[in-house]
């Protein structure tokens, strides 16, 4: 049942292959708090982060961005809201956070129109402003979307509508640069290269979670490459349990390291054809590789698919950091 999460959009149509439309937007369908996964030691984050955004800035935003999109609903935007705050607390994780859904960037865009309260929300969450920078060319980066998925699948629960959001999961490999680094599991290095290690100084929390989320990636990484076969995982009996996006970040790093160059037949064969289609959206836009609220250097030039359409037509999409440039216009 979760073939969706990873295929290919199909062109748009009126009803999906089996007759059922994409979910639809629901805020009582979300999960408490920002759905953390059992473990994740983020709880207090959250709070953090929910407190420096003051109720009149969020009403604000939100008249703001249906003024724009005269028929998103209530419900539209507080999952695309959840979505977006699940997007700054992964910031304050990752070195390189791009942003791979324009409708969700679209939220971001407006919430930079209120400059003083977005300095003091920067501020209070992350020590200093979540900075918002446009792509200065036209690229994808699947390796870094590859990347954000694994991530995101082992902090949080899926909400219904998470993949409408995101435009769809695990459809891009790991690249092989990473996959090598995890299987030499070197943590230091792990740790440098992917994680903002001074929000891990700022906060234990985010240092306890970048630890378990190291740890959990080179024990998949070496699983992986010491299985033979898919099924030798272990994880196939697993995909039914209620967190199983842990499981499906598992497959996606199973067929990264055992068979990269067949990746989409590989995840494809394992589930099956008639399951739900959300009709997610190809992108025109992409994001850049700016550095982590820590101040970090630019990330590499991945190209290659995992974008999302541009609904509000300004054709950007961007990543956070703060060795970024403060602002960002449309293309």
């Amino acid at each position: 049942m979760f073939r969706f999460l990873f295929r290919k959009s199909p062109k748009p149509s009126k009803r999906s292959r089996v007759g059922k439309s994409k979910p639809d937007f629901r805020a009582s369908d979300l999960p408490q708090g920002l759905g953390l996964l059992e473990g994740v030691p983020l709880e207090r984050i959250v709070t953090k982060l929910n407190s420096a955004l003051p109720l009149d800035y969020v009403e604000r935003l939100q008249y703001r961005v249906k003024a724009g999109n005269p028929s998103m609903s209530d419900d539209e935007f507080a999952c695309k809201w959840f979505e977006l705050k699940r997007f700054f607390l992964m910031n304050l994780i990752l070195k390189r956070t791009p942003m791979f859904s324009s409708e969700i960037d679209e939220i971001w865009h407006e919430m930079l129109m209120f400059t003083r309260e977005y300095q003091r929300f920067g501020d209070q969450f992350a020590g200093g402003v979540i900075h918002h920078s446009p792509e200065r060319e036209p690229k994808q980066m699947p390796g870094e979307r590859a990347w954000f998925d694994w991530v995101y699948a082992h902090l949080f629960e899926f909400a219904p509508t998470s993949s409408r959001c995101w435009n769809g999961f695990f459809r891009n490999p790991l690249d092989e640069q990473r996959t090598d680094l995890l299987r030499r599991a070197n943590e230091e290095e792990i740790a440098e290269q992917w994680f903002d290690m001074e929000q891990a100084k700022r906060y234990p929390e985010v240092a306890e979670t970048i630890r378990m989320l190291i740890t959990q990636a080179i024990n998949e990484a070496r699983h992986s490459a010491n299985s033979r076969r898919f099924e030798d995982t272990g994880w196939k009996d697993s995909l039914t349990n209620p967190n199983n996006m842990v499981y499906m970040a598992g497959a996606m790093m199973f067929f990264s390291i055992q068979d990269n160059d067949n990746y989409t037949s590989g995840m494809d064969s394992q589930w099956p054809l008639n399951e739900l289609n959300p009709k997610d959206k190809h992108s025109n836009c992409s994001s850049s590789g700016c550095g982590g609220s820590g101040g970090s250097s630019d990330s590499s030039g991945d190209q290659g698919g995992g974008g999302s359409s541009c609904s509000s037509g300004s054709g950007s999409s961007c990543s956070s950091g703060s060795s970024c440039g403060s602002g960002c216009g449309g293309s």
